[in-house]
């Protein structure tokens, strides 16, 4: 396997997981709102998991690049609240989603604790 193949798997993990967020969030919803779920619904455990994992398979393939663990990790989490902050964005188009702040820290959360455990793993 070349350097090129064995570095791009990193990528393409990182690629699905990204991927895979931004459409779970931006599907038209079928399901009705319901109010009580705004600040602790259960998608928020959704987008804690989905944005630790995206984080995670992104702190890898900065750090296979030759990235240094921290930088590895900060960018990670930047570029996770990033994609959350541009998918509440885009939520206000899809019918039966809203863009909700609980979402974000949700999401940031999940980044953090996310990087966190891969940093600690790694160590």
């Amino acid at each position: 396997m070349t350097a090129h193949a064995a570095s791009a798997t990193p990528w393409r993990r990182a690629l699905t997981a990204g991927l895979a967020l931004l459409v779970g969030s931006l599907v038209p919803s079928p399901f009705d709102r319901r109010e009580a779920f705004d600040t602790y619904g259960p998608d928020k455990w959704l987008h804690f998991l989905g944005h630790g994992t995206f984080a995670v398979t992104l702190a890898d393939a900065l750090a296979a690049d030759g990235r240094g663990r921290a930088v590895a990790g900060g960018g990670a989490v930047g570029c996770s609240v990033l994609l959350g902050l541009t998918v509440g964005y885009l939520q206000r188009y899809v019918p039966g989603r809203v863009p909700e702040l609980a979402d974000l820290v949700a999401g940031a959360l999940g980044s953090l604790f996310g990087v966190g455990w891969w940093y600690r793993r790694g160590r």
